[in-house]
């Protein structure tokens, strides 16, 4: 197991930068998020010794466990699953980024519980940019609108935008997509110039997504193998 996941993250980073030297794109802008739902506190240790420090959880409940029982300080946890109102303390106390805000209820229960704990969390908002009516995400006229209330809120720090774009072999379909996520962002940094992040792209599409600006790719399967 530890040399399976040492020589796919090795593959993994060969591939980032392949992708980025396409591009002319310096890799050190590239955030790695290991997804590590319902995967061991022993293989999230092996990919830290091969230098991942940012992880990804998509329950409330399996996050607080790992940080609790791993306890580590290098460690930048990530939630990036639908959130559940009654979640939200959990979630504000464990995770150090949310990249899945997608609406004014859970943004200020969120800002409140951060506030109790005297704590900063970074957010991105997520979109619903092939509008699937299965996924979360707010529609993107209504991003701007989220963007103004985040950017009011004392706990959280407006990072930038994350999406799930629709799975789909036609290449001209998804980097439509994925330029749609991109100029949605352009547009949201010439309102807030530090919300530059952009969460998109997994295991089957992150170079496409790199390429196409991503800088916050989240990759789980081709990391530790599939979830069983």
């Amino acid at each position: 197991m530890q040399r399976e996941i040492t020589e796919n993250i090795k593959k993994i980073n060969a591939r980032i930068d392949e992708a980025c030297f396409s591009i002319a794109r310096n890799k050190d802008e590239i955030t790695l998020i290991a997804v590590s739902k319902k995967k061991s506190y022993e293989v999230i240790q092996i990919a830290m010794k091969n230098g991942v420090n940012d992880f990804g959880e998509n329950y409330a409940q399996e996050l607080q466990d790992k940080v609790h029982q791993i306890n580590s300080d290098n460690i930048v946890w990530h939630f990036i699953g639908p959130i559940q109102s009654n979640k939200l303390k959990v979630i504000a106390n464990c995770a150090d980024w949310v990249h899945t805000l997608d609406r004014e209820k859970i943004i200020k229960k969120l800002d409140s519980e951060c506030n109790k704990l005297n704590k900063k969390v970074n957010a991105c908002i997520q979109i619903n940019i092939s509008s699937e009516i299965s996924k979360s995400g707010c529609d993107q006229e209504d991003l701007f609108d989220l963007a103004k209330l985040v950017e009011s809120m004392e706990n959280i720090n407006l990072r930038g935008i994350m999406a799930l774009p629709k799975l789909t072999n036609d290449k001209k379909e998804r980097e439509f997509m994925m330029q749609s996520v991109k100029n949605l962002s352009i547009e949201l940094q010439s309102i807030y110039p530090h919300a530059n992040a952009i969460s998109l792209g997994t295991t089957s599409d992150f170079e496409d997504a790199i390429i196409n600006g991503s800088n916050m790719i989240r990759i789980g399967e081709s990391i530790f193998g599939k979830r069983l």
